[in-house]
């Protein structure tokens, strides 16, 4: 079936930033949209349209930032086809409410997302109680996705997630490709002579927008620790910081720090690096567009052990583990790692060409669905479980949809509130899976649900046993 005998005569309307915007998403939206042409008729508005709407398919590009506020508010007006580049919004609805004295509109928007939980933390933080962690516990984006008619994400972490709270509509993994740079490694030795890099000097890249999230204390401190153990190593900071973000990290000895670059100066600065770094703590289900330019020129990069870089292929990457993260960078900086450059080459020859993304758009978009679902305006936080006593036990059983997790996996694990006391589960918790915790004396028993330090934001018993 055609594109045209599909969806009628009408172009898809692609509403996404455009270079020169400081947003990544720019970069990807100008990466795809030839590829797509190649199928089908495609209309790029990268700005808010004044008129009235136009007619057709359409498609959306959102990320967790102001850039994208004009989209988000297209979306939810006249559903289509989502791309969610990370499942977080949260921060962008509080651009665009709290963050402008509306805290009414928070309050509404955190509601619609989350239930009376996302309400009882948006008023929380008006108040002045807030944890960053919020913003990726309540990633905010729910609501879109369930009035669109199609969401694509870029890995089963984010689909995983969006399905756990509760979004049905169509969600289809499209991999973020790989844009080829071969002329790029001619001219590494001039980035570096740029930069009073001597040859035998190992230059380890920390690239993109520094964030919190992205380790940056961590990666600092794991490269003081390693340059100690091997004095040539340097490190080269590409990228605009978070405002959170203190600048005085990278005023260390052996680091370099360019601040902003546009997207077109990345690829000759990989280029002239040997190693690259790329850590996630929480994820946002995003993908990483300095990755895939890391795999495509063939560098040792480090990654989480986390979320979505966790589902890299072992032989492509280096797997930093929560529970020894500054050891493991250490070795990764100072020591010898394999050559995984074939490997590499391979896996995103085979999954993530801008072909590949283009034919998982146009799959996403044929099988999105044709009326948006109603709105359900109230989210489950909390996976569901059954209590009951057995001999002195309290007997949990998961009857929700997803895995319970119970220790901690780069995001807080779930506890369990019994009569005001916390416990810890035995175990992790998969679907229909029972586990059992003790018992008190006391009478009547009542089970709160709670995530590891975090406040609670809805005292309210899920079981009481008498």
């Amino acid at each position: 079936m055609s594109w045209q005998l599909a969806v009628g005569r009408w172009p898809l309307l692609m509403f996404t930033p455009w270079p020169p915007a400081r947003t990544g998403v720019a970069h990807y939206a100008s990466m795809l949209v030839p590829a797509l042409r190649k199928r089908i008729d495609v209309e790029v508005i990268s700005q808010r349209p004044t008129a009235n709407s136009q007619p057709g398919p359409r498609i959306y590009q959102l990320g967790n930032n102001p850039h994208h506020e004009w989209i988000y508010r297209e979306a939810m007006q006249t559903p289509g086809t989502i791309v969610l580049h990370e499942i977080v919004l949260h921060h962008l609805i509080v651009e665009m409410t709290l963050a402008r004295g509306d805290l009414d509109g928070y309050v509404d928007a955190l509601r619609a997302n989350h239930g009376e939980a996302g309400a009882a933390w948006a008023r929380g933080r008006a108040a002045g109680l807030h944890s960053e962690m919020g913003n990726f516990l309540m990633p905010a984006s729910i609501e879109l996705a369930r009035r669109s008619r199609g969401v694509i994400v870029h890995n089963r972490y984010a689909a995983e997630r969006l399905r756990s709270f509760g979004v049905t509509t169509p969600i289809h993994q499209v991999v973020h490709p790989f844009d080829a740079h071969p002329e790029a490694a001619a001219r590494r030795d001039e980035i570096r002579a740029r930069l009073g890099y001597a040859p035998n000097e190992r230059v380890i890249g920390f690239f993109g927008f520094v964030t919190a999230a992205k380790r940056p204390e961590v990666i600092v401190e794991a490269f003081a620790r390693a340059r100690r153990v091997e004095p040539t190593l340097r490190l080269l900071v590409v990228g605009e910081p978070a405002p959170n973000v203190n600048l005085d990290l990278f005023r260390g000895e052996g680091i370099t720090f360019t601040g902003y670059m546009p997207d077109e100066e990345f690829p000759p600065f990989v280029a002239a690096v040997d190693r690259l770094v790329n850590l996630r703590y929480p994820s946002a289900g995003e993908a990483s567009g300095i990755l895939m330019r890391a795999l495509d020129a063939g560098k040792p990069v480090a990654v989480s052990d986390y979320g979505p870089f966790a589902e890299f292929p072992d032989e492509c990457v280096v797997k930093i583990p929560f529970d020894r993260e500054i050891d493991a960078l250490v070795e990764f900086f100072a020591g010898e790692v394999p050559d995984r450059s074939a490997a590499q080459r391979r896996w995103i020859e085979e999954n993530a060409t801008v072909d590949a993304a283009a034919d998982g758009y146009v799959r996403a978009l044929k099988q999105a669905r044709r009326e948006s679902a109603g709105v359900t305006r109230s989210i489950p936080l909390f996976p569901r479980l059954e209590a009951t006593l057995r001999n002195g036990r309290i007997i949990l059983r998961n009857i929700g949809d997803f895995t319970l997790r119970t220790r901690t996996y780069g995001q807080p694990a779930y506890r369990v509130i019994v009569n005001g006391n916390w416990c810890e589960l035995p175990r992790d918790l998969p679907p229909g899976a029972e586990t059992e915790i003790a018992a008190p004396n006391a009478r009547p028993i009542t089970l709160i649900h709670a995530l590891q330090g975090v406040p609670v934001i809805d005292d309210q018993p899920f079981a009481v046993l008498p």
